[in-house]
């Protein structure tokens, strides 16, 4: 059985979905009725009287139950934040913007979009942040996603490669230290500061990048593989975005895990 993290997310995100009616079986599910409650009301749904033995009904029902708002930017003209997306996204035939990053909104993002030849082709949000992607096919992708046909680069990858890299300047350092000659010293030096420099943030490369491009980075992720596993702290976005962005790939959410090295990983697969 899945975990309860795995359930409630599953819950928010593949049953309260926006659809008119939703029936969930407690015991089926393993959750509490009262926080089955606060999942439908989070999501728009009111309790309604059940419709089927051992099922707990709801009714979409947002202008009695409003959902918990979605983030949005500030809904006013700001030309160097327009000029900032204009550069982001020109010459892009497909591209994610973060909200909170372009610090415009969603409303705003999409008429400067547009101006550019793009369409908002999926919108997903939760209290903290709004996502867009913005693409010049406004179709959505033929799902299945085929599995890709070979290699791929993973952007999470250079939260492992920069800290090799710093145990190579650290390893060269050593060895040019233990030279005797003099003039090897300041290169040495240099050496050592560039590994001491770079050892706390090597483990968390990907974070140091704007929120947009991480966004974009995570979504490839889901690239028609059978299953999909990443920390969270490779890309630093919110759970529920993750998971919504998934589903638009084809993928659910299966599993949740977490070590104290790692922290807290997701593991998707893919619906065929």
């Amino acid at each position: 059985m899945q975990d309860w993290y795995t359930r409630t997310v599953r819950l928010r995100f593949e049953v309260f979905t926006g659809a008119p009616y939703a029936h969930v079986a407690p015991m089926e599910w393993q959750i509490d009725p009262g926080v089955l409650r606060g999942i439908a009301r989070s999501r728009g749904y009111l309790e309604i009287a059940p419709m089927f033995q051992g099922c707990m009904s709801f009714q979409f029902a947002p202008r009695h139950v409003p959902p918990v708002p979605v983030f949005d930017g500030p809904d006013r003209p700001d030309k160097d934040r327009e000029r900032w997306l204009l550069n982001h996204i020109s010459e892009s035939d497909q591209v994610w913007i973060s909200i909170k990053h372009a610090k415009l909104s969603a409303r705003r993002v999409a008429e400067v979009a547009e101006t550019e030849g793009l369409r908002v082709t999926a919108d997903f949000g939760d209290p903290n942040d709004r996502v867009l992607l913005l693409s010049r096919d406004p179709s959505p992708p033929r799902l299945p996603l085929p599995a890709p046909a070979g290699p791929r680069f993973r952007y999470a990858w250079l939260n492992h490669i920069a800290p090799v890299t710093v145990l190579v300047l650290l390893g060269t350092a050593a060895v040019i230290v233990g030279m005797p000659t003099d003039y090897e010293t300041p290169i040495a030096n240099l050496l050592f500061l560039a590994a001491f420099v770079g050892a706390i943030p090597a483990a968390f490369t990907t974070s140091l990048f704007p929120r947009s491009t991480r966004i974009g980075w995570l979504a490839r992720e889901f690239d028609g593989s059978p299953h999909v596993e990443f920390a969270m702290r490779s890309y630093r976005i919110p759970a529920d975005l993750v998971v919504q962005i998934a589903g638009y790939h084809g993928y659910a959410l299966y599993g949740h895990s977490a070590t104290e090295a790692g922290g807290p990983s997701l593991k998707f697969y893919k619906h065929v």
